[in-house]
Order: structure tokens, then C-alpha cells, then sequence
């Protein structure tokens, strides 16, 4: 499944919205023969509505809906499990709202200002040209508890959402295991990738930390991720693998040039080889995994939606991410003004490009290599990066001892039931996952069968 698809999470808002302050609308004398034709149409569409639940039958066009709902946007379909998920009833803004850092570009005189022009909130100015910036002075911020509790907690999971209810049951499963969330972007505009970078360093900056307290953080990604652990046994997994920083793994290269997965792909190896592989007996469940699954072994690169490590280290990965980002000259000639954003003209060179190379990649018609913003392209990089310097203090697991991609899996077919804790372990290397992101298509539509499958183990 997974060389199937673009890298996790990819979004089905790539085709950017606009703005409601940036739309128009004309509305034109309409004649009756139309407007009669209309309602005739609708009368007999709702009939057959009606029809298709008498007979006991969904109407065809339910069954796509669940693939054309924009990611982040609106409310999750379901059925019975939405109607038993208990969620946090209350979240604390540290900081200002969506509504009070929203822009008012009439007021400001903004409505011909260049995209590149809007100022980033501070601390963020690698992430200046961002369209959200031409939208927001700042990324909001929430807990699911007040600051003060929030100090006293060694795991904290971080997230980016625009809308809560579009994430529902990450957020049930944060509430059945009692997990301390910082939770960034909620009322804002979802733009694209950029985003959720720049809301997770806005969580992981605001998060009450010292020398002496270096909370454990859970970077997730939220439309496609649960958790089957509490706090404490996550902890209790991650110190057991003696890491600053542990990453899930996919099968896939990400990007698909064929020059930076070669050499990558060796860099990977020599890092795995020299010890920047998860070993653990922790989450091993006692029984025999099937010998015609997928063996673990197989995935190597990193998925940038399960990211677990102490906070200062995951600050110090981001500033590596910023650090790769290039301009990327087509998209800035395009750029936006006022309201109207382009796309942000910045991304992450791969590993092994220098940059005339990667300039050229990207104006050629068509592209040879995606050149949007992408975290999973910022993070392989990265991780080769660190196996070239053997970097042992940051390890990609592999078999699921902390964190699992299902994509490439049979979501009904490649796990089975650990007896003693009702959870679901992975067949291939009986290993049962505290973190589990659902990081294609297909495997998403899969979260809630998982949910029936094992019902006291993700919410």
C-alpha cells in the first residue's frame, strides 16, 4: 500500500482555499424555466433519499463523502463509535485566540501587501513568507489542562488542528489514557504543511520547561493518529531505549528521486548497523507472529507524523528543519498579496542536492521532485543526515516497540489481540505500539474498524 501514496498526512487541501475575506460572489437574475427545474431536481433527489433508507439502503452518494471532506475541516464521518467518545470538556488558550491574532487587512491598510512582506510571530522568522502569516500574527495555543498542572507533566502530546472536531478521535484517545495535550492552530485557516511546523514549535516553545524538567513530548499527527499506552508506559518505553529522539519508520522513500534514495537509503543502513535502531523486549507480546507478514526489517524511512522525544531535542530538530529550507524561486514569483495567498515559497531541499541543482528541479515543467513545504521530506533528510554522523541518540523504530505507521499493512489481517491487555500488536514482530498513526488513505478509513476491533484499548 504505501508506495501508493504521497508522504503521511498529505493533505486533500494541497489545492489551497481561499480565505472568506477573499472571495467574491455575483449573484445574477435568474430565470424561471432554471429555478423550476431546480426544485423539480431537488424534490426528486430527496425522494430518492428517502427511498434508499426505506429499504434499508444508504444512498451511493454517502460512501464518497467520507473522501471529500477537506482534511482538518470538518467533523469526521462515523457511526456508532462517534457516538460513545468521551472527550476533554475543557481547554485553556495560553495566549491569545484564533479570533485575536486573525488580521483585519482593511484596518492595517494590508490588502495590496506582498505575502513575504507580512511579519511571522517572533522567533519564527525562517517561516517568513508562510501564507498564515498574511492571516494570523500568532499561532494559538490550548492545553486540556490549566499551566499549572501542566508543569508538573513528564509526557505531554503536541498536536495541530484547525478544528477539534475534525479530530475526534485523536482526542478520545487522548482522554482514555489521561494524556496531558498542547494543542495548536485551533480557529485558523488550514494553508498547507508549513502549518503544523510552525503550530508544533509554538507548542514545544510555550511548554513549561527548564534544565531541570525536559518533558517527553509525542509530536502526532491529528486527523490520523490514536494511542493505545498512558503516560507512564510510554515513558517507561522511550528511557528503556536510551534515545533523545525516537522515530516511526515507513517503508517508502519520500521524496521519489531516485539519486536521494540510493544514496540514502545506504546512509540509513550504516546509521541502523551502527546502533540507531530501536532494540527493546519492551511491548512484546507472548506468541508467534505469521512468517508470511512483512517483516520489519523493510522500513527504514522516517514518518514525519510519530515523532516522540524530550522537548529540548524536538526544538533542535525544528531548528534543523528550518535550516533546509530553500527558497524556491517559481512559487515567489507567484506569491500572494493581502488576503490572497500563494503558496509558501520555501521548502526543504533533500538530502544530497546542492542548491543550483534544486532550483532547477523545481522550475522544470513539470517539477521533478514535489516542492511544496513537506515535514516527511525535512525529516528524511535529517535522519540521514544523522546516520552519516551515527548520531546514536536518535533511532528509528522499526518494529513498533513505541510507535507504528499501519500504512503498508492490513489494518484486518496484520494484528491480532495481546490476551492480557485487549490491545492490538502487530503480527510481524508481535510488538504492541503505544503510538499508532494511520498515515495513508486507506488505512485511515481503517481507525474506527480498529476501534470495534478492540474497543477498550484506543478510546
Amino acid at each position: 500500500l504505501e508506495g501508493q501514496f504521497g508522504p503521511e498526512g498529505a493533505s486533500l487541501l494541497r489545492s489551497r482555499l481561499e480565505p472568506q475575506e477573499a472571495r467574491t460572489m455575483t449573484v445574477t437574475k435568474q430565470a424561471s424555466a432554471p429555478v423550476y427545474l431546480f426544485l423539480v431536481g431537488a424534490i426528486l433527489f430527496f425522494s430518492a433519499c428517502v427511498a434508499g433508507l426505506v429499504v434499508g439502503a444508504r444512498p451511493e452518494f454517502w460512501t464518497v463523502e467520507r473522501d471529500v471532506v477537506p482534511n482538518r475541516m470538518g467533523a469526521a464521518l462515523g457511526g456508532n463509535v462517534d457516538d460513545v467518545l468521551a472527550l476533554d470538556d475543557k481547554w485553556f488558550p495560553q495566549g491569545k485566540t484564533a479570533d485575536e491574532v486573525k488580521i483585519d487587512h482593511a484596518s492595517i491598510g494590508a490588502e495590496n501587501r506582498k505575502q513575504e512582506v507580512f511579519e511571522p510571530q517572533s522567533g519564527f522568522e525562517r517561516w517568513r513568507g508562510a501564507p498564515y502569516w498574511q492571516h494570523y500574527t500568532e499561532m494559538p495555543v490550548e492545553y486540556n489542562l490549566p499551566r499549572a498542572r501542566m508543569q508538573a507533566k513528564d509526557v505531554v502530546v503536541a498536536t495541530h488542528t484547525t478544528d477539534m472536531d475534525a479530530s475526534k478521535l485523536f482526542m478520545a484517545s487522548i482522554h482514555k489514557h489521561g494524556l496531558a495535550a498542547s494543542v495548536s492552530g485551533v480557529g485558523t485557516w488550514w494553508h498547507s504543511h508549513e502549518d503544523k511546523e510552525i503550530g508544533l514549535k509554538a507548542s514545544l516553545l510555550r511548554l513549561p520547561a527548564d534544565e531541570r524538567h525536559d518533558p517527553l513530548v509525542i509530536l502526532a499527527d491529528s486527523d490520523d493518529s490514536m494511542f493505545t499506552c498512558d503516560a507512564e508506559e510510554m515513558m517507561s518505553r522511550f528511557e528503556d531505549l536510551d534515545a533523545d529522539i525516537v522515530v516511526g519508520t515507513e517503508t517508502r522513500c519520500w521524496p521519489p528521486e531516485a539519486s536521494h534514495c540510493g544514496d540514502g537509503y545506504k546512509h540509513l543502513e550504516e546509521g541502523v548497523r551502527a546502533g540507531m535502531e530501536v532494540r527493546s523486549e519492551l511491548g512484546r507480546v507472548e506468541t508467534s507472529g505469521d512468517a508470511d507478514e512483512t517483516k520489519a526489517t523493510t522500513r527504514i524511512w522516517g514518518d514525519a507524523g510519530a515523532i516522540v522525544g524530550r522537548r529540548s531535542a524536538l526544538v533542535k530538530l525544528l531548528r534543523e528543519f528550518e535550516s533546509f529550507l530553500e527558497i524556491n524561486p517559481k512559487f515567489k514569483a507567484d506569491q500572494g498579496t493581502g488576503a490572497r495567498w500563494g503558496a509558501f515559497y520555501k521548502s526543504c531541499k533533500p538530502f544530497g542536492v546542492d542548491t543550483k541543482a534544486w532550483r532547477e528541479a523545481v522550475s522544470a515543467r513539470p517539477p521533478r521532485a514535489w516542492i511544496g513545504y513537506d515535514d516527511q521530506m525535512c525529516l528524511n533528510r535529517y535522519l540521514i543526515e544523522r546516520s552519516k554522523a551515527k548520531d546514536v541518540r536518535v533511532k528509528l523504530d522499526r518494529d513498533g516497540t513505541l510507535v507504528h505507521a499501519v500504512g503498508g499493512t492490513d489494518a484486518r489481517r496484520s494484528y491480532a489481540t495481546d490476551q492480557k491487555t485487549g490491545r492490538p500488536f502487530w503480527k510481524a514482530t508481535n510488538k504492541s505500539p503505544c503510538v499508532w498513526h494511520f498515515n495513508t488513505p486507506q488505512v485511515k478509513d481503517e481507525m474506527r474498524p480498529m476501534i470495534e476491533a478492540y474497543p477498550d484499548a484506543f478510546v
